[in-house]
């Protein structure tokens, strides 16, 4: 294993594609009561919201190894709050501290640009990753619920 963490530009976002449609796959699995939305939701329509974005208000950060995208985190800066929007990270690389490592750089480039409130959403069945999360100090603040369409 050769793994380097690099920031890349929007321009780059199709590195993550594959990636980000197993992490899709892992919330289709998950969902009691959205797989509709999982089953029909696409990366571009998932990039949309980037699109929007300020360069300066987006942080991509992706694991390389031996030139293979093994995981990533999306981080992203609206109105002085932060989101963590997108993390994931190959099964065999998980045991290896790189998500703690990329939560920690988003935090702090996060906080570095200001931001008041700092935020991850978790999807619906996802649950299990909650624990991940307050080792971070995230925990539930609000229960957002959504009627089924």
């Amino acid at each position: 294993m050769n793994c380097e963490i690099l920031v890349i530009g929007k321009k780059q976002i199709n590195s993550i594609k594959t990636l980000w449609e197993k992490l899709n796959e892992i919330h289709l699995k998950d969902s009691t009561h959205f797989k509709d939305h999982y089953k029909y939701f696409t990366f571009e329509e998932r990039c949309e919201k980037f699109d929007e974005i300020k360069n300066s208000n987006i942080r991509i950060e992706v694991i390389i190894d031996n030139n293979k995208t093994v995981g990533y985190c999306i981080s992203t800066i609206e109105k002085n709050t932060g989101e963590i929007d997108s993390l994931f990270i190959e099964q065999e690389y998980r045991k290896f501290g790189f998500g703690r490592q990329l939560v920690e750089n988003s935090i702090k480039w996060l906080k570095a640009n200001e931001c008041k409130k700092i935020m991850v959403s978790v999807a619906e069945g996802h649950e299990s990753v909650f624990d991940f999360y307050r080792k971070f100090e995230f925990y539930q603040r609000m229960t957002y619920l959504q009627l089924k369409a």
